[in-house]
């Protein structure tokens, strides 16, 4: 989408043995005009069929003597080192011009123009000036994406305002590096940022159904002979998302979260996967790892995965998950959750949603290890292609279990608020014991 401003070669230093560049550009004509290829006139270089000429790759096209010669029957170099200095080779027209050649051609706004000895394509000022353009009429464009967020900016009006895009910025001066492509026959540089509370500065709103970023784009004026004329240019963007499981992970700043790349089986692409625990039923807050100790034992849990793999044939499915004190998962403690997609029914497990779509979802009663102080859970999961009909049933056999992925995630630590609870009540009739056995004290000695 496009938004407007918020106010807020191969170098050659070839011998020239003739009259020099006068004569050359007389014999091709006035530069910038129709290309002609080069004719000789008296004084300037022959050509190289005249003077037993051949060209190198290191030194060009030379007579027999070595002084410069111009190629007139093709060029095998098929380049401007054909041509002596201050000429290009134009492959259109097979022979050496004083026109500079591009390739691929510039685009509308540019002109092609000899810059350190290179034919390169660069703005164009009459483009812009002629149309009366000035700050104010500088676009951008935006392309959100389900992690990340992207802004472009045009390339050659901000040269020509006098800017440097080359060397933007996000609200955090360290996150730069531009990318240059052609968009929409523009030239532009383009920032990445992922979509997430904090990353370089971006800004957070959230509310009960979406989820906003915001950051801004920071453009350098280009500074000369150490002058500078103009201010930072601000362009601030924006990118909204529907709350979902996927996207509510980029909305707090350490979820528990488990990260795998799952291909198909069949093709070798591949796609971010994730697990991570959530306090609420709709998967919408994410547990923090800051959150995960001391919970209460009986408290739900709930579990989701979700997978950017791009093909809808195929679903995400989750064979088995079992729980364990250690981290490992290789212990021989251990209670089974899910086996076969389906809930073993050993402990509070309910599968809310497997092999039916692009997430699985379930809960957990939570529950503690005897003696020990830890629980993980681990997860093994799959892409299921839908076509064979059994992505969403229960059983599974030897030859799909070798082809998942194990996610885990922990430790939780979970405490059990009724022991807590009775202690405290202890705790309480004690003191009203003692407290009571004061008074009687007291009483007695009174009588003395």
């Amino acid at each position: 989408m496009l938004g407007h401003l918020f106010l807020t070669t191969q170098s050659r230093h070839k011998r020239m043995l003739f009259l020099g560049f006068a004569t050359l550009f007389a014999a091709l004509g006035i530069a910038g005009s129709t290309p002609s290829c080069y004719t000789v006139v008296n004084g300037s270089p022959p050509l190289c069929s005249s003077c037993s000429g051949t060209c190198v790759q290191s030194s060009g096209c030379t007579c027999s003597n070595t002084s410069s010669c111009v190629p007139d029957a093709g060029c095998s170099l098929n380049s401007s080192s054909c041509c002596p200095a201050n000429l290009f080779w134009n492959p259109s027209l097979n022979c050496c011009t004083a026109d500079p050649y591009c390739s691929p051609a510039c685009l509308a706004d540019e002109v092609c123009k000899y810059v350190n000895q290179t034919a390169v394509c660069a703005a164009n000022a009459t483009y812009y000036t002629s149309q009366g353009l000035n700050v104010y009429n500088v676009s951008y464009s935006v392309k959100c994406e389900s992690s990340n967020m992207t802004i472009s900016v045009g390339k050659n009006f901000l040269e020509v305002l006098g800017y440097k895009p080359s060397a933007s910025t996000l609200l955090q001066s360290n996150c730069s590096g531009v990318v240059e492509s052609i968009l929409q026959g523009q030239r532009v540089y383009s920032l990445t940022v992922q979509s997430g509370v904090g990353v370089c500065g971006n800004n957070m709103v959230k509310n009960t159904t979406t989820v906003s970023y915001t950051n801004a784009i920071n453009i350098p004026p280009n500074i000369v002979n150490g002058l500078v004329t103009l201010s930072n240019l601000s362009i601030a963007f924006t990118c909204s998302y529907n709350i979902s499981m996927w996207t509510s992970l980029f909305t707090v700043f350490k979820p528990v979260v488990s990260t795998q790349d799952l291909n198909s089986g069949s093709t070798s692409s591949s796609a971010l996967t994730s697990m991570a625990a959530y306090s609420n039923p709709s998967y919408s807050v994410p547990v923090e790892q800051s959150q995960q100790q001391n919970m209460p034992v009986g408290s739900t849990l709930y579990f989701g995965m979700s997978t950017q793999f791009p093909d809808p044939i195929f679903v995400l499915r989750v064979e088995q998950c079992f729980a364990t004190p250690t981290p490992d998962g290789s212990g021989t403690i251990k209670v089974q959750l899910i086996q076969g997609g389906c809930t073993t029914g050993e402990v509070g497990v309910q599968v809310i949603g497997n092999g039916q779509s692009s997430e699985v979802r379930f809960s957990i009663s939570s529950f503690s290890f005897k003696n020990y102080d830890s629980v993980y859970i681990f997860c093994n999961a799959r892409l299921c292609n839908k076509g064979s009909g059994t992505c969403a049933s229960c059983g599974s056999s030897r030859d799909v279990s070798e082809q998942t992925q194990q996610f885990s995630l922990g430790p939780f630590s979970f405490v059990d608020t009724q022991d807590s609870s009775a202690v405290s009540h202890k705790g309480l009739s004690l003191t009203i014991l003692m407290a009571s056995l004061l008074t009687t004290w007291i009483l007695l000695m009174s009588e003395f």
